[in-house]
């Protein structure tokens, strides 16, 4: 004989089972979960050799499936397009447009396939077939051109080092020539505008020290007027509130001369701010533009 009672303080379900030897009391809840953990768990294993990615993550098998093959049908699609964008560069080469190459080499450059038939392509259009090296000297397009594959770098190298090399060599000899100059007298209208910019800063700093002085000066004037019969509370508030008008304007002169003087220190230190440490800035960065295209082919003539 079987009996089921509930405990309204848990609310679990208590059966009662008469049996030879007594009353047996079991936790029906207790048996269920129990028999609830004995359920065959599913899981989905994710190759060690792919990417993790959180847009998988809590898919069911189904879903990533559909996830994959539509993945899949993308990059298919996207492979197809930047194949048709790399025919039309080519034939545009072979017409000799290299400006409307060069646009269709760059739209599948941006689909970041590898593929050196892109980098040769782009390059061969940008600098008109290498007969103008100005492109390499563009710091965007040297970086690029320094992640690029070594086949690619080194197709670029063999119709652009020679020129590149001459360039450069070029570039140092001016570099060294006026490089000492332009440091120089860049020092020296340092140090000037360091000079001016302290003599502004401390006649600021003392017109404020003064301004705070008189404010203080004339608060302890005015507290007394009304608790004396004395006229020289008004009028020490008077004088010294007149001093402190003019510590006011001179802070604030000084102020703005201040800010002027640090803003000919920040001018100075930006080489574009004369002809020659213009040119000089364009010359660093031409030879930091050629580093990077030539750094790997520098890098192995030292080896061998």
């Amino acid at each position: 004989m079987e009996e089921r009672l509930i405990d309204k303080d848990d609310e679990r379900l208590i059966r009662i089972k008469k049996t030879a030897d007594g009353v047996d009391a079991q936790d029906v809840l207790a048996e269920e979960t129990e028999s609830s953990e004995t359920e065959e768990e599913v899981f989905v294993e994710i190759p060690e050799n792919e990417e993790y990615d959180e847009d998988l993550v809590g898919l069911t098998p189904t879903e990533l499936k559909r996830e994959q093959e539509r993945r899949k049908k993308a990059e298919e699609e996207a492979r197809a397009e930047c194949e048709k964008l790399v025919k039309q560069g080519e034939e545009e080469l072979a017409r000799g447009e290299f400006k409307r190459a060069e646009s269709f080499f760059s739209q599948a450059d941006c689909y970041a396939f590898a593929d050196e038939r892109i980098t040769k392509g782009l390059w061969t259009a940008r600098t008109k077939d290498f007969t103008d090296t100005s492109p390499f000297y563009n710091l965007e397009f040297a970086e690029d051109f320094s992640a690029s594959d070594d086949a690619s770098k080194r197709f670029v190298r063999e119709k652009a080092e020679s020129r590149l090399v001459a360039e450069r060599e070029e570039f140092l000899k001016e570099e060294k020539e006026i490089a000492p100059a332009v440091l120089e007298k860049q020092e020296e209208r340092r140090q000037a505008f360091a000079q001016n910019k302290k003599y502004y800063k401390v006649r600021f700093l003392g017109f404020l020290a003064g301004l705070i002085f008189f404010g203080i000066a004339v608060s302890v004037s005015a507290y007394y007027i009304v608790r004396t019969l004395s006229s020289a509370p008004v009028i020490l508030t008077g004088i010294f509130g007149g001093l402190a008008l003019v510590a006011f304007v001179g802070m604030l002169v000084y102020f703005l001369k201040t800010l002027g003087a640090d803003k000919l220190c920040k001018i100075n230190e930006k080489l574009s701010s004369t002809e020659d440490g213009k040119r000089l800035e364009e010359l660093r960065e031409k030879l930091e533009c050629l580093r990077l295209v030539l750094e790997n082919e520098a890098d192995e003539k030292k080896s061998e």
